[in-house]
């Protein structure tokens, strides 16, 4: 939790500065903010290592199959680069583009999740006795 409230520190900071350059040196804010952008970034990544170690060890306890596993994981990571991109475009004054972005990263993860229904459906039909 200390983590988190010094993320929350690090971004409410970083948009002070930012709002104080853009009247003075907006070249500079918009450095500011992608610095704040790289240091959230990392820190988001460098936290999916326990978390994709814990999907590995469900992934053996329970017996699913990596090819159902992978799936999902990609569509929840499109879900989050798409929230991000979307929020960068809109915030930068381009809500037409965030809203592509939106309906592109929803078409991807449907795409991605494909294989996974698939097994779903399969599995039914073989419990069923299709």
């Amino acid at each position: 939790m200390d983590e988190f409230i010094q993320i929350v520190v690090l971004a409410l900071t970083a948009m002070v500065a930012v709002s104080a350059l853009k009247k003075r040196a907006g070249e500079f804010s918009l450095l500011v903010t992608a610095v704040c952008i790289g240091a959230l970034g990392v820190f988001a990544v460098t936290r999916l290592g326990p978390v994709l170690d814990l999907l590995r060890r469900l992934e053996k306890l329970t017996g699913v199959n990596r090819a159902i596993m992978a799936p999902a994981l990609k569509a929840a990571l499109v879900g989050i680069l798409t929230n991000v991109a979307a929020g960068v475009c809109g915030d930068c004054g381009e809500g037409g583009v965030a809203k592509m972005v939106e309906l592109c990263g929803t078409v991807m993860a449907l795409y991605l999740s494909a294989p996974l229904v698939t097994a779903v459906l399969e599995l039914l039909d073989g419990l069923l006795g299709g």
